[in-house]
């Protein structure tokens, strides 16, 4: 086995840390829905700068929520049919299709309840399909829907580019592009690039992983230079301008970092 086919085997390891920094920036990520982010803006501004300098970052966060309701929604209805096809799918089948055995199991029934057990024998079956059409909700509505979702995806690799500002960004960046660029070795990505060979079990959710880091990176470049550029202090907080931080902003960076 080569060395980059082993690195798939470490995958469960790399989602625990990716994990855990979004429990460590979980305070963050839950008030960046809010219209006031933590320690992201100066007591000076008033709450209506504070929505437009964020609007960009939360009009992302927005249709991520949509589309995680949408996949929600799913798994909600999937459990509902499926508990409603165990409940009642066999006895309406058996109703049309033998009529006499219909009438036979009506009678056990009834034999049951006299005997005060029918209501132990109702229990346990609503519990099991209670259990197996939440189940089937999550995994095959919710879960699969989500991780299919390429969407969502896109959308939060995309927070670091929005206009304006992003407590997202400021910081969950670090945390992201250390463990992309350092700690995860160039062979676990090798896998991501193979597309013929992909042994990762969520390519896309590495994808974004992946894409975010790096735009991280552009966001970063690009405040540098939009502080060069326009005199400020290099520790300023930079507002991008309108249409988001430029797609050619790597190629600017070194450009001027060679002049």
């Amino acid at each position: 086995m080569q060395p980059a086919e082993k690195e798939p085997l470490n995958e469960s390891l790399y989602k625990k840390r990716v994990q855990s920094i979004l429990h460590k920036h979980k305070r963050l990520l839950l008030a960046a829905y809010e219209s006031s982010p933590p320690d992201a803006i100066e007591g000076s501004e008033d709450q209506a700068q504070i929505k437009i300098k964020y609007a960009s970052e939360r009009a992302i966060i927005d249709r991520v929520i949509a589309n995680e309701r949408s996949a929600f929604l799913c798994g909600l209805a999937l459990s509902g049919f499926t508990f409603a096809s165990l409940r009642f799918g066999p006895r309406y089948l058996i109703s049309k299709m033998n009529p006499e055995k219909l009438k036979k199991l009506d009678d056990a029934d009834a034999i049951s309840f006299n005997a005060k057990s029918r209501w132990i024998q109702k229990s346990v079956a609503f519990i099991f399909e209670a259990a197996f059409s939440g189940l089937v909700g999550w995994r095959v509505g919710y879960s699969k829907v989500s991780s299919q979702n390429a969407n969502s995806y896109e959308e939060i690799a995309k927070i670091p580019l929005c206009s304006g500002r992003s407590s997202i960004s400021d910081k969950a960046c670090p945390d992201l592009v250390d463990l992309v660029h350092n700690e995860m070795p160039p062979l676990f990505w090798e896998n991501l690039d193979n597309k013929k060979e992909n042994r990762l079990q969520d390519p896309q959710r590495w994808q974004a992983i992946r894409t975010f880091a790096d735009n991280c990176i552009r966001r970063k470049m690009f405040e540098e230079y939009y502080r060069k550029q326009n005199g400020l202090n290099p520790q300023a907080v930079v507002d991008i301008p309108r249409g988001g931080v430029p797609n050619h902003t790597v190629q600017t960076f070194k450009e001027n970092a060679s002049a």
